[in-house]
């Protein structure tokens, strides 16, 4: 599904990135490991097209998105993002966070079928565009327990709820994918389970995922691949049990003494 080919990236003079090469496959469990700085972060950013590559390639569904002449926000549809401090709108509501995605899309699709073929292929109206995007919403918000707060707003939410609310929001567009950027750092420890059950449900379904993550036990129980990231390229890969029984390298064995 994601083929990324000696991906660089410099900041000025910092080179973060050191020419990075990965594969990962259609449902595959991915989780990206390393100490703060080690370039984790940019790596998951510039899968998402937020930071632009200094060099190399990231083939997704077969395109080339690191070219700057691809139109990147067709393919981010399909690759959700859960960020570390939520980014949720502060002056929307939950129902509003999650809906606003699916409805801005669809409408732009609705715009572009009456373009090419005004006389072809019925067209939803923004009321049934609306309507469609509140049941999913509601939907999803049924799946994770928290349907009675559809109309609070994040200030009112704890820090679990808010990211399992993020978490959502990115299933809404019905990803291929979902990068998780250190999900659960921002929260207090006892909000820290609930959130990662509901990404362990998701793996269960089948969710191609890649997780940066310090939560070394969801990286065993979930994982399908462990990668350790460091000075910006990645020093170890294996699946959980080898990864962190038998670890190769002298660094990665100094980095897991130091958090196992």
């Amino acid at each position: 599904m994601i083929q990324v080919v000696n991906l660089k990236k410099s900041f000025g003079s910092l080179e973060v990135l050191k020419g990075i090469n990965i594969n990962i496959k259609k449902g595959e469990k991915v989780v990206v490991i390393g100490a703060s700085g080690s370039g984790k972060s940019t790596f998951l950013r510039c899968l998402n097209c937020m930071e632009d590559p200094t060099s190399g390639n990231i083939f997704f569904g077969g395109v080339d998105i690191a070219d700057m002449k691809v139109d990147i926000n067709i393919h981010r549809q399909k690759m959700g993002m859960v960020f570390q401090h939520f980014n949720l709108f502060n002056n929307k509501t939950v129902i509003q966070n999650i809906m606003l995605a699916p409805i801005y899309v669809e409408k732009k699709r609705m715009r572009k079928l009456k373009m090419k073929n005004p006389n072809g292929e019925v067209i939803k109206t923004t009321k049934q565009i609306k309507e469609e995007a509140y049941k999913k919403a509601m939907e999803l918000l049924e799946r994770i327990g928290l349907q009675e707060k559809a109309d609070a707003y994040p200030s009112q939410l704890s820090g679990g709820q808010k990211q399992r609310v993020a978490i959502v929001r990115a299933l809404a567009m019905n990803p291929d994918v979902i990068l998780f950027d250190e999900p659960t750092s921002a929260l207090d420890p006892e909000m820290v389970g609930e959130v990662l059950e509901l990404m362990k449900e998701l793996a269960e379904s089948g969710m191609t995922m890649v997780v940066v993550t310090h939560e070394m036990g969801f990286a065993r129980e979930v994982a399908d691949r462990v990668i350790f990231v460091d000075e910006g390229v990645i020093a170890e890969e294996a699946p959980p049990e080898e990864f962190f029984g038998n670890p190769k390298s002298p660094r990665l064995k100094e980095f897991l003494s130091k958090v196992l």
